[in-house]
């Protein structure tokens, strides 16, 4: 199994090699590590690169840390994603529920994460809730990228939206609450060779855990479900989930364009 989004460096640093050690006990081999900004970017790095291939890494700024994306951290991040270990540009998105960054900066922090995505040829983990509509004109100004809608919420309609713009969609734990019938409909729609499984940890831990910490080892338990819902044999939809990552995070797309290296969404470095 394959963890797609898990936030290691949001756990005491002594304690994320026993929880790596949990997970590779309950059979999951990697887990991708995304950062939120300022407070966890290095963090995140360091993961990487001493993870052995099992602690693939995101960069990036989460939208409630828009307001702090300035240049200086934009020059932070594009130097970055070239760091050992680092597949992806995230955890980067909308989130009109908190607006803990106004959502003029959280549109315009998005659009240039987005263009430099498209620039470099990496994907994108996406974080979305309740700014749908902007989230889709984002999506549409910026053609071409791949990536992934994690912790997906927006049912079989919002699953469609998002494959025919060539994105996967991640499915977390609350697929198992009482109440995630929207989850569990995202999940049965999602076409094969497009779905993820992820934690979110240390958030959303899934039933029986729910309300204490998450973990990647508890990712079983997404994949449990999620096959249940799919009416699929687990051990059928692991290989396709992890297929599905390793097609995503763990290579290049042919057709990556090289000119223009130095440049991003706002100009020249």
């Amino acid at each position: 199994m394959i963890d797609s989004h898990a936030h290691l460096a949001m756990f005491p640093a002594d304690e994320r090699r026993a929880v790596l050690d949990r997970a590779g006990e309950a059979g999951v081999r990697a887990v991708l590590v995304p950062a939120t900004g300022r407070d966890d970017i290095d963090a995140v790095v360091e993961i990487a690169g001493l993870g052995e291939g099992r602690t693939p890494a995101a960069v990036g700024f989460h939208p409630h840390e828009a307001s702090a994306c300035d240049t200086v951290w934009k020059r932070c991040v594009e130097r970055l994603i070239e760091s050992p270990g680092v597949v992806a540009i995230g955890e980067i998105g909308l989130d009109y529920h908190y607006d803990l960054s106004p959502r003029e900066d959280q549109r315009r922090v998005l659009a240039w994460h987005l263009g430099l995505a498209r620039e470099r040829g990496m994907p994108v983990i996406l974080h979305h809730r309740e700014a749908w509509q902007d989230f889709l004109a984002a999506l549409d100004a910026v053609p071409g990228v791949r990536g992934v809608a994690h912790s997906f919420t927006e049912g079989a309609d919002g699953v469609d939206e998002m494959t025919r713009r060539g994105l996967f969609v991640g499915i977390s734990g609350m697929v198992t609450f009482p109440k995630g019938d929207n989850i569990r409909e995202a999940a049965r729609a999602v076409p094969a060779g497009r779905l993820l499984l992820e934690t979110d940890s240390p958030y959303l831990a899934p039933v029986p855990h729910r309300g204490k910490r998450n973990e990647p080892a508890f990712v079983k338990l997404v994949l449990a479900e999620v096959a249940r819902v799919r009416e699929v044999d687990p051990a059928q939809l692991e290989r396709e989930t992890d297929s599905a990552f390793e097609e995503l995070f763990l290579s290049r797309p042919p057709h990556v364009v090289e000119e223009g290296r130095g440049e991003t969404a706002e100009g020249k470095r």
